[in-house]
């Protein structure tokens, strides 16, 4: 989903480890998990639910000396009330967050993107707290904790773990076959995000297998050199299954750099007959390695052969926390004078539904969707296709549905992501039943 996770902290941090206040209670924060003894921990209190979260919260912060493991680092004078931890470990010491590769963790061990309302925790007095640093360079570090969302109930969830494959597939109960998505997920890596999504599609109808494609045990711990054949196994898996119904098909939906994945695999595998591409790019960009930035990779290989991809152009990079959009606007330029860095969309053997913000910030996604758009009316695509932009809407667009437990995360304002609460709230309230109608459409035959 993305590609740097921001977290925004201001340069007049404390370096005695405690946080000057006029009066209130002393607040411990257990860091947990620290690596090594290089640097600093960062940390602050946020006490703004609507000031932007992760982000500059100046009122209550400190920094100590990294201790390996655990560091402690104490707030003093905290007046009553409700507050979400942010930290990071500043390894180099330019007093900046680099992540990745250094550290950071949020209030309640929550994962990225994180809400002010999942982090926080009510001080009304002395009070201790604890959390875990995250380092999404380590090896298995950028999985996320659940490994998969729980089934809801006439829903059962199966642990895929074979032929190469690690997914979690949700299929409702009854007996009948079913027919199947795959859901594809972005630079967030594992499978929590998408698996939230895929329970939305359990609970109307659907055969839905969350795939991880990287950073799981077994598969590749950077977005680097993901062989597009691991995705045909994944069609073949689910085809060959007497639970799936496959007369029509398998859809797939990818989101953010999942959608690269998803157009590239229904460009070149004719069972995949229904993409929905969310936040989407029909173009291929580099891998991403967090731990070698300055290294380019490619993201995608066929035959162990990289495909062609565009670099992103850092030098238009603010910083942590910062939009990352015109990073990919300014490297557009290199795509145009290179076609082969494009999504052969025009191959798909089916419908395609593209879903962006106006607003997004991470990258320009309904500028690239308008390319996917001109390409397919280019080539006369012979299948229907559309694109729903949303206006104030920013990158987390889609969320399965509107009130399901993937919106429980993600509805926060976020500078990096782009777009406002209430514009991405009416965006999901009006796309969810239309990428529903779609996917029937296609793979149930209206029914």
């Amino acid at each position: 989903m993305f590609g740097r996770t921001g977290l925004a902290v201001a340069a007049g941090l404390l370096t005695a480890g405690t946080c000057l206040a006029q009066s209130g209670a002393t607040v411990v924060l257990n860091v947990d998990g620290v690596k090594g003894d290089k640097g600093q921990i960062f940390a602050s209190l946020c006490d703004n639910p609507k000031g932007g979260f992760p982000g500059n919260c100046p009122k209550y912060q400190a920094s100590v000396k990294t201790e390996a493991g655990r560091t402690t680092i104490t707030f003093k004078n905290v007046p009553p009330g409700t507050y979400a931890p942010q930290v990071f470990h500043d390894e180099n010491g330019n007093g900046r967050p680099e992540i990745p590769p250094e550290g950071y963790a949020y209030g309640n061990d929550v994962s990225w993107p994180a809400t002010f309302d999942a982090a926080s925790t009510r001080v009304s007095g002395d009070t201790t707290l604890k959390v875990t640093m995250q380092y999404m360079t380590a090896p298995g570090a950028a999985r996320q904790g659940s490994k998969g969302a729980p089934a809801p109930a006439g829903v059962t969830r199966i642990d895929v773990r074979e032929k190469g494959l690690y997914g979690e597939l949700y299929i409702p109960e009854g007996g009948a076959a079913r027919p199947a998505i795959i859901l594809l997920g972005g630079s967030e890596g594992g499978l929590d995000t998408m698996s939230m999504m895929a329970t939305s599609f359990a609970k109307n109808g659907y055969a839905a297998l969350a795939l991880a494609y990287w950073a799981e045990e077994g598969l590749p711990q950077t977005l680097t050199n993901i062989p597009l054949e691991y995705f045909d196994t994944a069609v073949s898996w689910l085809k060959a299954r007497p639970d799936i119904d496959d007369k029509r098909g398998v859809g797939v939906i990818g989101w953010s750099r999942g959608s690269e994945a998803a157009l590239l695999l229904g460009s070149r595998n004719k069972d995949v007959r229904a993409v929905v591409a969310i936040a989407p790019s029909g173009i291929v960009w580099d891998g991403i390695n967090f731990s070698d930035f300055a290294k380019r990779y490619p993201a995608w290989t066929v035959d162990g052969k990289g495909l062609p991809s565009v670099a992103t152009n850092q030098a238009y990079y603010r910083g942590p926390n910062a939009p990352m959009a015109p990073t990919f606007t300014m490297a557009l330029p290199d795509a145009n004078r290179r076609p082969e860095t494009a999504i052969p969309v025009e191959k798909t053997n089916g419908p395609i539904l593209l879903i962006s913000g106006l607003n997004d910030n991470l990258w320009p996604a309904s500028q690239l969707s308008d390319r996917v758009i001109a390409r397919l009316q280019g080539a006369r695509f012979r299948h229907s296709f559309e694109h729903l932009a949303y206006a104030g809407a920013g990158h987390v667009i889609f969320v399965g549905e509107p009130d399901g437990p993937m919106s429980k995360t993600s509805l926060a304002p976020n500078a990096m992501m782009g777009g406002t609460p209430e514009a991405n709230r009416k965006a999901w309230e009006d796309n969810w039943p239309k990428a529903l109608a779609f996917y029937d459409k296609a793979l149930k035959g209206g029914r």
